[in-house]
């Protein structure tokens, strides 16, 4: 008589996960869509290339209009917000399920073209300020764009916020910024950190974070999600350590 020898646990719970996230079961389930801040394109495409639990579909602007977009009951099944204050404001609205996940954080810079005589030199807001009145212009997102709002709170900090009132010219989202100043169109423009590293700019000076509130990405999975699953499993891949590695390589600092 033959005896049958036990398969382990442990074996059995892998070969569960490695079927749990196969790819056909993957293609079968309905789509996570992910609303993401504009900041974060290019990490989220990468992430949700690597997800194997469903497929992803995305969709990025400035947080403060996806906001508005998933309360006014926009489809969506996770949010990427670039500021804890519009999850805040979905969960004031009942729209999300569960808590929410500090994932990544990220810093504020000022930049120039590439090579731009205009700002060259220049080492901070004040003197930016001298270099390029009274005519020249500075990019920023629209007031409650969180970009904007951080490089708003950091010109109250310095004073000169009502000085840099005439130059500043708003944009819908920081990747607005970003390519206005890439194009020349504008002599600088307030980013992250992490966009500068991808576009042909200049990084004149840093903003301390002291001067404004810290910059944290938030991710909240939404009530009335078609895939709940998928939008749990995401925010676990998030916290995986190849998404990890991945926000850190684009640039972003690691709760």
């Amino acid at each position: 008589m033959t005896r049958k020898t036990p398969v382990p646990a442990l074996s059995i719970a892998l070969l569960c996960a490695l079927q749990a996230a196969s790819p056909a079961q993957a293609q079968d389930a309905a789509p996570v869509r992910v609303l993401a801040a504009a900041s974060l394109t290019e990490v989220v495409e990468a992430l949700a290339g690597g997800f194997r639990a469903a497929r992803v579909e995305t969709s990025f602007g400035g947080s403060s209009a996806l906001a508005r977009q998933i309360r006014d009951g926009a489809p969506a099944d996770v949010f990427l917000s670039a500021s804890p204050e519009w999850v805040a404001y979905l969960a004031e609205a009942g729209a999300l399920a569960g808590d929410e996940l500090v994932f990544a954080r990220n810093r504020l810079v000022c930049v120039a073209a590439a090579g731009s005589s205009r700002t060259r030199g220049v080492g901070g807001a004040r003197g930016l300020l001298d270099r390029i009145r009274p005519d020249g212009r500075v990019a920023i997102a629209d007031e409650g764009v969180p970009a904007g709002e951080y490089a708003r709170s950091a010109l109250v900090s310095l004073g000169l916020l009502e000085s840099f009132g005439p130059l500043l010219v708003g944009q819908q989202d920081v990747r607005a910024v970003l390519h206005a100043v890439e194009r020349g169109e504008l002599d600088a423009g307030f980013v992250y950190a992490t966009d500068a590293r991808i576009a042909a700019v200049d990084v004149l000076f840093e903003l301390e974070s002291e001067t404004h509130p810290p910059i944290e990405y938030v991710a909240a999975a939404l009530r009335g999600a078609r895939n709940p699953a998928g939008a749990r499993a995401f925010l676990d891949h998030l916290r995986s350590p190849a998404a990890r590695e991945r926000l850190a390589a684009a640039g972003f600092a690691l709760p």
